[in-house]
């Protein structure tokens, strides 16, 4: 993930739900994936959740131990977890906003059917807002994408044209939604001699 960062309170969060998942036959290495931090640093963690009653350790040998959450241990990886997610919905809230307000001025514009050029992440998360619209007049037709692997697939439900396609679908105008191939998608709709007072750029304005 690009924007976050582990903080320490997230991997305390992911560490009590590894445990809790795998209460058996977990070794320190694997925690040390989960969380990202070297094996050496995991009993750290384990000595602090231990002192603070969230868990307790049984020795079934030198190697092999088994970690026992407590109540007090659940209790606190609840609460962690329902603090993550009221911020992944505020962040998620202010992305469906910006995303909104976009589709608003394609709408105020006229557009009513739409193709996407670009069948990445990014028409990915714009489509799932678009799906979740209700009474509203702007609709996704398809997606285009030059790469040849995605061509003749669907995303989220949505057909994924060629270039070649574009004239093949009723269409009012099209949505260009690559952040790095932007300018290279502009040239080529000009090399198609498609009107580009029809396109519309999600990222540098419209």
């Amino acid at each position: 993930m690009k924007f976050f960062s582990p903080s320490a309170t997230l991997k305390e969060l992911k560490l009590l739900e590894f445990i809790e998942s795998k209460p058996i036959g977990t070794s320190q290495h694997e925690m040390a994936k989960v969380i990202g931090v070297a094996a050496s640093s995991v009993n750290i963690y384990i000595d602090k959740f231990e002192e603070k009653g969230y868990l307790v350790r049984d020795y079934q040998s030198q190697k092999i131990v088994h970690y026992n959450m407590t109540l007090k241990g659940i209790k606190r990886k609840n609460f962690l977890s329902i603090t993550y997610y009221h911020e992944l919905l505020s962040l998620y809230r202010l992305a469906k906003q910006n995303i909104e307000t976009f589709l608003e001025k394609l709408e105020n514009k006229g557009y009513e059917n739409v193709l996407f050029y670009g069948a990445g992440e990014v028409a990915e998360t714009i489509l799932s807002i678009v799906k979740s619209r209700e009474d509203k007049p702007l609709r996704v037709v398809a997606l285009v994408d030059d790469d040849v692997s995605k061509k003749s697939n669907e995303l989220l439900g949505y057909e994924i044209i060629s270039r070649s396609n574009i004239k093949h679908h009723n269409h009012d105008g099209i949505v260009i939604t690559s952040y790095t191939y932007e300018d290279e998608i502009k040239k080529k709709l000009e090399e198609i001699n498609y009107p580009m007072d029809k396109v519309e750029l999600f990222f540098t304005g419209m």
